[in-house]
């Protein structure tokens, strides 16, 4: 008697339940190839952020520490904010720099310029604004959105999936006074 939870495999013995297997098995495959192939998410994952703190080691002049990540927002995207630096959990490590999240209200931008500012989704009409505010000042300004990169408004946009892609802007690096190092420059899309 078979039950109806296994109704559907083929007889024991013989070819039928071999071929189940590899069927099986090819199905299998084929989803853990595709499964990275889902689209990137629209905020920074804990990879993406370990990326970024990579990225500081291929500044001219590397900072060293902890390293405040402001987290721009309005009010009315605070929770955005929250969620995004919940990701760092207690701080995001990569080679001599801890990167810390600090959430930082747009209106609070030129009293406290951190080191790194994070551009989330919300934050994408404000571009221009903030990238007006840290010319000149060495403040790497990182987004989610290529988008941003192309029109010059932030310096920096990493993915790490479905394949790392690391972008900069050219145009918004020297505005804000932000150097990479030649060797990274090889490894980079730059704009």
């Amino acid at each position: 008697m078979r039950s109806e939870v296994f109704g559907h495999l083929p007889p024991a013995g013989g070819h039928g339940l071999q071929r189940w297997f590899r069927r099986l098995r090819g199905a299998a495959a084929a989803f853990l190839v595709l499964a990275p192939l889902q689209p990137a998410s629209a905020e920074p994952l804990p990879r993406e952020l370990l990326l970024v703190a990579q990225v500081l080691g291929f500044l001219e002049q590397p900072p060293a520490g902890d390293i405040d990540v402001g987290i721009l927002h309005l009010a009315t995207n605070r929770l955005e904010a929250e969620q995004v630096a919940a990701q760092f959990g207690g701080g995001v490590r990569a080679g001599g720099v801890v990167l810390r999240p600090r959430l930082l209200p747009l209106d609070q931008l030129n009293a406290s310029m951190p080191q790194l500012l994070l551009l989330t989704r919300g934050m994408v009409p404000m571009a221009a604004t903030v990238a007006r505010a840290v010319e000149g000042r060495g403040v790497l300004t990182v987004t989610p959105d290529p988008a941003l990169i192309d029109g010059n408004l932030a310096v920096l946009a990493v993915r790490a999936s479905p394949r790392v892609e690391i972008m900069v802007s050219r145009a918004a690096a020297q505005s804000a006074a932000i150097s990479f190092a030649g060797a990274f420059r090889m490894m980079i899309q730059e704009r």
